[in-house]
């Protein structure tokens, strides 16, 4: 998962709101603790949210530069 790449979030099973969401990877925030969740940033039709790591797949990867 890189900056660019459209990304899709599934919440966990047990989530209210079963819906996925889709956004495109806009950063990567540092930890602020080591046992803390990897996080990405993702820009969505409802503005700029932060997706927990492990509950994202990848939609569409932005070919690499070269």
């Amino acid at each position: 998962m890189k900056v660019g790449d459209l990304i899709e979030y599934i919440p966990r099973m047990n989530a209210l709101d079963h819906k996925s969401l889709i956004g495109t990877v806009v950063d990567f925030p540092v930890p602020s603790h080591a046992k803390e969740f990897q996080k990405v940033k993702v820009f969505t039709t409802d503005g700029v949210q932060i997706w927990i790591m492990q509950f994202c797949k990848i939609v569409s990867e932005v070919p690499a530069s070269s």
